[in-house]
């Protein structure tokens, strides 16, 4: 398929990519490893007027702090991300999230800040109109939503995909976001807006520059799994990840966190879950329950031909035996990836 006509550019560092995003008015894209913005400029979902390239950006190694906090450079690729020796070590469950995206081609390519940013998803959204449909849906300008038709002009139900944001979000993690007024940091959720009409809380002339995961604490642990029907090459179906931590003797939890992704517009936290375990024993039960009322709060939307029935029950499944695995790894009882 032939692409539209678009300028291009190359930017000799981050702060000149800002600038000229600011130049551009809105009419500028940053372009990185490009497996999300590609696609999505051949069905015509970006048009923009040009694209600005980040090639002659390098990207910095991930680097350990001296308060034990890791910065990742958001152009780290994500097959760099996987590999790297600092991530394995400290943050497996990172390093098991970027392997979990798409294939070697895509990991090779795509950059954790592409990741983070990606568009969110919709079988309808990601195919050309002009020759499927008669009209364009409300994220493209049109007056109808296929998949949902009773939702109003300012609801879009499309799916954040992104693989590794759920498990920044158990990790706790921030984001480094570079404007023409200089740097701010947000928390990683805060980079989510829940709308999958405009799902990123960034301004036209901001860019992700780099993502910080602070120190884990003693006896930690995690647990991060994807459900995808042929088991990769794809976007998942369901994400679950988790951290947990206990206290001294292990049998009780301390406190969790519970991120889910590819079931809403946004990565999902579960607070009431999270409550459920705090404080108490963790038995079979206990997960049983946490899992569960994680699935009720994240209300997953039916997408790619995955019910929400069927969507809910995966969640149930798989958080149950993720938690599972946060919780032998904080007590010592270390399971292979």
């Amino acid at each position: 398929m032939i692409l539209f006509d678009f300028g291009y550019e190359r930017a000799s560092s981050a702060q000149d990519a800002v600038a000229r995003l600011a130049r551009l008015g809105g009419d500028g894209r940053l372009l990185a490893g490009g497996t999300d913005l590609v696609p999505s400029m051949r069905s015509e979902l970006a048009m923009p007027a040009t694209l600005i390239s980040l090639k002659d950006l390098a990207p910095e190694a991930p680097r350990l702090d001296a308060d034990g906090s890791i910065r990742i450079d958001a152009l780290t690729r994500l097959a760099d991300l996987e590999r790297a020796n600092l991530i394995r070590e400290r943050l497996p469950m990172l390093a098991l999230a970027a392997r979990a995206v798409g294939g070697n081609q895509i990991r090779e390519m795509g950059t954790l800040g592409g990741n983070l940013c990606q568009e969110t998803r919709c079988l309808y959204l990601n195919q050309r109109h002009d020759y499927q449909f008669a009209a364009p849906c409300f994220k493209r300008g049109g007056e109808c939503c296929y998949p949902f038709p009773r939702n109003k002009p300012e609801v879009c139900w499309s799916v954040h995909m992104s693989d590794i944001a759920p498990a920044l979000v158990a990790l706790d993690a921030s984001v480094e976001i570079l404007g023409v007024n200089g740097t701010r940091r947000a928390a990683i959720e805060e980079l989510y807006s829940g709308s999958g009409l405009r799902p990123l809380n960034l301004d036209y002339a901001e860019l992700v520059r780099a993502v910080t995961i602070p120190p884990l604490p003693a006896r930690w642990g995690w647990g991060f799994h994807k459900s995808s029907v042929r088991g990769g090459l794809e976007f998942g179906m369901a994400v679950c990840a988790v951290s947990m931590r206990v206290a001294a003797g292990g049998e009780t939890c301390a406190e969790a966190r519970i991120a889910l992704g590819a079931v809403r517009e946004r990565p999902v936290r579960a607070p009431e879950a999270e409550d459920l375990l705090a404080g108490a024993a963790p038995d079979d039960a206990r997960l049983a329950l946490a899992a569960a009322a994680a699935a009720a709060e994240a209300n997953p939307l039916p997408h790619h031909g995955f019910t929400k029935r069927h969507l809910t029950d995966n969640l149930k499944v798989y958080l149950r035996r993720t938690l599972e695995q946060a919780l032998e790894r904080a007590r010592g009882k270390e399971r292979p990836c």
